[in-house]
């Protein structure tokens, strides 16, 4: 039996009064985003408005929430992100498959481009200005990638690796980069999305002459309330929810079994979400033929994965950790505001030029993920498309599996400032840049999208189908 270290009692109840804080950090902030006018014209969730009042509260403001309950905010919010990739391919799928699988091809592909931008693009600009001017170490390129699309779980772990480089300033820029690089997907995704609603780009949210406008009651009573969920199972059974929860619980335990596994075997590790997800789909595949596969139901799923992400965003949002690195203030903007630029275009020009259909849902999510970390791309998901209806969940959760490996704190993340140390910058720069061509020419031959141009007659089309 794999080893799992004891929890005291103590421990249990402090995480259980975390939970508590978190919640009333949502229900304060639920009240805030009904009753202030511009929070509802600006689409932020109460997940977004808890977490920046956690941040607020935390010890690098007021101080209120001491630093050991935003250390735990942090590390809850890594495990929340299993629960909501454990069912991804558990769900009854609704998608046709030759269409899902084309979304997902175009899925890894700009997703690795986007990666070896974070590459390039930081590379070039510490061979041309960073280096010559300012005497940076070309390990400096490394740390956009690492923290945008690594996001500060990867940062912070790239600690022992700088050090045995011998470049002790490493994770205190990767970790700040982390934050920039959060703070962009955060607050550039909403201007974004605002943006997007008056020019028509978003299929599921409404807009008006008058720009952004949400005609939904926001807080339903009995006559108005929407059904989310069926009961599948009887009360004198199992309640359906705990039925789910069930199913969910074989793949988060068995993925956290393949993924310590896998690390014991192979000497690196998958995601735990990643690999929970593998085992949902195994889970599917197990009880396909069986009268329990019948009794799943999205929507149950939809509600788990909502509260795990919910939870998940403010925690992530209240943990941030702020740090200003200001001997290389100078280059570090530059570098982050450029790379900014780039990935702005990645997602805003490129992407609706390759996907077919829900591009600017496809792409919001991307562009968090990216900027950020996974939870990131799923609230701005969630800002986009509220209730889910999209295809965007389902084919990353099939993309996944061939870029999660490699890039955003994969293999290629945690090999790169070793290999610019090994062969020099000026080469790897090369590879880099050689990379992104190749991207680019697959989603060119395989994946462009010839209509993609008319980007809001592209978002009509998809509210018809």
């Amino acid at each position: 039996m794999l080893p799992i270290n004891a929890i005291s009692g103590s421990i249990l109840d402090s995480t259980l009064v975390y939970f508590s804080v978190i919640g009333m950090l949502l229900f304060a902030a639920t009240v805030l985003r009904l009753t202030v006018p511009a929070f509802k014209k600006f689409y932020m969730p109460a997940s977004l408005l808890a977490g920046i009042m956690g941040l607020i509260l935390g010890p690098h403001f007021i101080g209120l929430i001491p630093k050991e309950m935003t250390s735990m905010f942090s590390a809850m919010a890594g495990r929340l992100i299993v629960l909501v990739y454990a069912p991804m391919l558990m769900r009854k799928s609704m998608t046709d498959k030759k269409e899902l699988a084309k979304t997902a091809g175009t899925r890894v592909c700009l997703g690795y481009f986007a990666c070896f931008a974070q590459y390039a693009v930081p590379m070039l600009l510490t061979v041309l200005l960073f280096t010559p001017v300012w005497g940076i170490n070309p390990l400096f390129s490394t740390i956009v990638e690492q923290g945008w699309a690594g996001g500060h779980g990867t940062a912070g772990g790239m600690a022992l690796v700088f050090e045995e480089l011998g470049w002790l300033d490493g994770q205190s820029l990767s970790v700040t980069s982390a934050t920039f690089g959060l703070v962009s997907g955060i607050l550039g995704g909403t201007v974004i999305i605002n943006i997007a609603v008056r020019k028509g780009w978003a299929a599921y949210l409404k807009s008006s002459s008058k720009g952004m406008e949400n005609t939904d009651p926001e807080i339903y009573n009995s006559d108005t309330a929407k059904a989310s969920a069926k009961h599948v199972t009887s009360s004198n059974v199992i309640d359906s929810m705990s039925f789910h929860l069930a199913l969910i619980s074989f793949a988060v335990f068995f993925g956290w079994i393949l993924n310590v596994s896998f690390k014991k075997v192979f000497g690196f590790s998958l995601s735990w979400f990643v690999t929970a997800m593998f085992c949902g789909l195994i889970v599917k595949l197990l009880i396909k033929k069986t009268r329990y596969y019948e009794a799943i139901d999205n929507n149950i799923i939809n509600r788990i994965q909502g509260v795990s992400l919910d939870f998940l965003i403010v925690g992530a949002v209240a943990s941030v950790n702020v740090p200003v690195v200001v001997s290389y203030l100078t280059p570090l903007l530059i570098q982050q505001f450029v790379t900014l630029a780039l990935t702005i275009w990645t997602f805003l020009w490129l992407a609706p030029r390759v996907f077919r259909k829900n591009w600017f849902e496809h792409s919001m999510n991307m562009y968090g993920t990216y900027t950020g970390v996974a939870a990131v791309g799923l609230m701005l998901l969630r800002m986009t498309d509220p209730d889910l209806e999209s295809d965007v969940l389902e084919a990353n959760a099939t993309a996944s599996p061939f870029s999660t490996w490699a890039i955003g704190g994969g293999i290629i993340t945690s090999v790169m400032p070793a290999t610019v140390v090994k062969y020099g910058i000026v080469p790897v720069c090369g590879a880099a840049v050689a990379a992104c061509v190749v991207c680019l020419v697959l989603l060119r031959i395989f994946f462009w999208n010839p209509n993609g141009k008319d980007m809001t007659a592209a978002s009509r089309q998809t509210v018809k189908e």
